[in-house]
């Protein structure tokens, strides 16, 4: 069994920017997902085909960001 949260579902603003992230029962906002993930609160991943990948932050501040980890396949 994966640990954390599976992201199922993003939400976009009109200019193609994540502005929520989903799974099944629960909801984040871009923010409070990266405050999250950078406060160790929760682990998120995404599964695509047969492989699932973490997802980690990337910049400071305003700048930061959600990424796919490269590297850190569940």
């Amino acid at each position: 069994m994966l640990s954390g949260y599976q992201i199922t579902c993003a939400n976009k603003n009109q200019n193609g920017t994540i502005v929520r992230v989903a799974g099944q029962g629960w909801s984040l906002s871009h923010r409070e997902a990266i405050q999250k993930l950078i406060t160790k609160q929760v682990t998120l991943y995404i599964s695509i085909g047969n492989e699932s990948f973490y997802i980690g932050v990337r910049g400071e501040g305003d700048e930061a960001h959600l990424v796919l980890e490269p590297h850190a396949t569940l």
